[in-house]
């Protein structure tokens, strides 16, 4: 961008408010820098072995209204995780104005996604709803059959809005290998 004002490489603007990286909307866990594993227990967050590495399961409880309550005690991984959004944000490639545009955007898709099933909003168990609503019943007529087909419309917007600006590419395709690997468990 040419006409990009100033960028501070820890601008965290568009983050304010968002939280979908501690909620669980795009990720469903985060990785335990080695060490960490006591004092993230005794923040009450469950941690999880995958494949030689730590992880503890997201939502983080800790997050509140697109908050962390615990910022200047949080672990290494949230202390060091930048979204895809806030990459490009933190390079100039996008303006705040966007940024924050795209946050709003995301989370009324996350609400949408809400009101139809509110554990759809976790990574984790919106794969497994997209699945299963991508298996119509061909009996379904009518208005279960509408309604799930905005079910799964709804899920797919975020999942791609996510996918789109959000996800890191190698964070996610880690995270896809410990998910399969934990439903083959």
């Amino acid at each position: 961008m040419a006409d990009a004002p100033d960028i501070v490489v820890g601008d965290t603007a568009p983050c304010i408010g968002c939280g979908m990286c501690c909620n669980g909307t795009i990720y469903w866990m985060a990785k335990v820098t080695p060490g960490e594993e006591a004092r993230i227990q005794g923040h009450g967050l469950e941690l999880m072995e995958e494949k030689g590495a730590t992880y503890f399961r997201l939502p983080c409880h800790h997050e509140q209204c697109g908050r962390c309550t615990i910022y200047e005690d949080r672990f290494d991984i949230c202390r060091s995780f930048r979204c895809q959004l806030l990459r490009n944000y933190q390079a100039g490639d996008i303006e705040l104005p966007e940024a924050r545009r795209r946050v709003e955007t995301t989370l009324a898709l996350v609400e949408k996604v809400r009101a139809d099933d509110p554990s759809a909003t976790n990574a984790f168990r919106r794969r497994e709803i997209r699945a299963r609503l991508s298996e119509a019943p061909s009996r379904e007529t009518g208005p279960e059959k509408t309604a799930r087909a905005r079910k799964l419309l709804n899920i797919v917007a975020l999942d791609t809005c996510l996918e789109r600006w959000f996800r890191n590419p190698k964070t996610a395709q880690a995270e896809d290998q410990a998910e399969t690997s934990s439903a083959n468990s």
